[in-house]
């Protein structure tokens, strides 16, 4: 029997985390016997723990991670940091003197000075003999040179691309056969890198989206990977097929299986057209596509998971999944829709009577959010004013549960409670409470977990986290630099090397 005394901290819980619960517990075998405040400890030589004074919560939930594309894009060339072409150009060409392949990751389009992509041309001067793959931050378009655009061609032979920009159909399809190209125990440090970035943010529950329609190979490996990760994971094969599922009891299917695209590459599916082309984006599943899928898992009591961004996409999700419950009847676990940025009352309307969970990424609103940034650029100000309706979701009686969509935007739960409380738009904004509730509590909802993980309670698991300021006693724009200074599992710290 293993027995430890914590003291010295100020422990927190849902639905009030500005209240202190206790500041000593008692934990045996991992679990909080005994929790008050100034209690004796059992015996003289129990083992002591002194926290410090640290701000104790239950740890973060990711419930939005591709954890596989988050290793690789970690261990990459980071583009993040280049802020007009000189930089890209400055960034390649060091990573060209490497090896063959220059895999660049978070080239953001509007924060480059030039607002355009690196040419075809461009990158061919750079190197017309090493491959050049440059990614958008959001994943839903890339630059190529000559080099990689032969490959892509070969791999799609109906591939098309407007001066080595590829995006829609043909990106979708070559984004994961990219990393075809990397072996094995580079993919495997990758994820090693992921897992350490959610320990350092304090995140020990993780929902993967991985895989592909055609190939599991990526959602095997890193099911093997986390069967000795001291996180807990919830991996969600993005594929139609329940096959695996199945096979490995997991309850859940689906994940970022695209519905529409993306807002910044105009890919999102709307009712009307951008404000700034003539176009009302793509749209990759049609109802009767979602319909078949809905079915496929409500026959199987999977829960489903899919991509909506765009009005019309979300329309079509909320109203299948409505669908699917009318003919079929409940299943254990609620489907979900993931995104859900612009959603019309309708589809808001149907995602509830579906009982729907949404999965938020809070972050978006914080890199994309306001009158003059990309949204507003792509949409108008008006409907940009919209997006990610936190507060029109939560009153609509809607579950939110919280996720970075990393790599997309980074692994940082505590930068996705300050953007919900912080939103662009004042009338969307919710309190801290409900804010650290999307990320501590309400994710556990989605696998059936609730009563049992995201509290700090006698008779729980002690997992929990330590930080270093109180996120009720700082300014709410400084939410995202509170630093986690511990994790516990069972009682016991995991290790942040």
């Amino acid at each position: 029997m293993k027995i430890g005394y914590y003291y010295n901290f100020s422990a927190r819980s849902y639905p009030d985390y500005s209240k202190t619960l206790f500041n000593s517990m008692v934990i045996i075998d991992g679990y909080i016997i005994n929790a008050g405040f100034d209690i004796k400890k059992p015996s003289e030589d129990t083992p002591c723990y002194n926290l410090n004074g640290a701000i104790v919560f239950p740890p973060f939930v990711d419930s939005h991670i591709h954890f596989m594309q988050t290793g690789i894009v970690e261990s990459g060339c980071q583009l993040d940091e280049a802020f007009c072409l000189k930089d890209i150009f400055n960034i390649i060409s060091d990573e060209a003197r490497g090896g063959e392949y220059i895999l660049g990751w978070n080239l953001d389009y509007n924060q480059i000075k030039e607002k355009r992509y690196p040419t075809l041309k461009e990158l061919d001067k750079i190197s017309n003999k090493k491959f050049i793959w440059l990614v958008s931050k959001d994943l839903h378009c890339c630059v190529a040179n000559s080099v990689a655009l032969k490959w892509a061609k070969e791999e799609y032979p109906n591939l098309i691309h407007n001066e080595g920009l590829i995006s829609g159909e043909s990106y979708n399809f070559l984004c994961y056969k990219i990393n075809d190209l990397l072996p094995e125990s580079y993919k495997i440090d990758g994820l090693k890198l992921a897992e350490k970035k959610c320990i350092e943010k304090g995140i020990a529950t993780v929902h993967c989206l991985e895989g592909t329609q055609d190939n599991p190979y990526e959602t095997l490996l890193v099911d093997k990977f986390f069967q000795n990760s001291q996180l807990e994971s919830y991996i969600y094969n993005q594929s139609s097929d329940p096959s695996i599922p199945l096979e490995k009891k997991w309850g859940q299917m689906g994940g970022c299986i695209l519905v529409d695209g993306s807002i910044a590459s105009r890919t999102a599916a709307l009712f009307e057209n951008y404000a700034d082309e003539d176009t009302t984006g793509d749209l990759y599943l049609d109802s009767d596509a979602i319909m078949e899928i809905a079915k496929t898992a409500s026959l199987n009591n999977l829960q489903l998971a899919l991509h909506a961004i765009g009005d019309f996409a979300s329309e079509l999700v909320a109203s299948s999944y409505m669908w699917a419950i009318e003919t079929f009847g409940e299943k254990e676990r609620p489907n979900r829709i993931e995104h859900f940025i612009i959603p019309s009352l309708k589809a808001i309307k149907n995602a509830k009577k579906a009982n729907a969970i949404i999965g938020i990424q809070p972050a978006y609103d914080y890199f994309w959010g306001g009158s003059d940034n990309v949204y507003a650029q792509r949409l108008g100000e008006e409907r940009a004013s919209y997006c990610n309706p936190f507060r029109t979701l939560e009153d609509s009686g809607l579950t939110l549960i919280g996720g970075s969509d990393s790599p997309v935007t980074p692994i940082d739960p505590l930068l996705g409670v300050q953007a919900i409380v912080n939103h662009t738009n004042p009338e969307e904004r919710l309190d801290l409470n409900k804010a650290l509730a999307i990320f501590i509590n309400e994710p556990h909802r989605a696998t059936n977990n609730f009563e049992r993980r995201g509290h700090l309670r006698i008779g729980e698991r002690a997992d929990f986290i330590c930080l270093n300021r109180d996120p009720f006693l700082i300014a709410s724009t400084n939410i995202k630099d509170i630093v986690v200074e511990a994790i516990f599992i069972k009682g016991e710290p995991i290790s942040r090397n």
